[in-house]
């Protein structure tokens, strides 16, 4: 029988990251993000995504809590830009360890 113990354990810490690359708004706020040279604050990502600005605000505070995004202020504003290396990082750990326990396990 196949063990997918350290698959159960690592897809569990990455649930956060998968649910926000899963959320359609997200990922436009993360292209959004990336296409700006110098991050974008909640009333330019407003604009691009065509939401409210308190729904723009719940999901940067979702996603900075994941560690995809930071914020700095300008002022009175708040900036907000990518931070994708460690959060990449460990999505590719994780399915490199399914991937392991796959083969492991006869490729099931």
């Amino acid at each position: 029988m196949a063990n997918y113990q350290q698959s159960k354990v690592a897809l569990t810490n990455s649930a956060t990251l998968i649910s926000i690359f899963a959320e359609k708004i997200r990922r436009q706020i993360i292209i959004a993000l990336g296409n700006s040279d110098d991050g974008l604050n909640v009333t330019d990502i407003t604009a691009l995504v065509d939401i409210s600005r308190p729904a723009v605000s719940h999901h940067l505070r979702l996603m900075r809590e994941a560690g995809v995004i930071d914020m700095r202020s300008s002022g009175v504003e708040h900036i907000y830009f990518l931070t994708l290396s460690a959060p990449l990082q460990q999505l590719q750990a994780t399915f490199a360890t399914l991937a392991a326990d796959t083969e492991a396990a006869g490729g099931k």
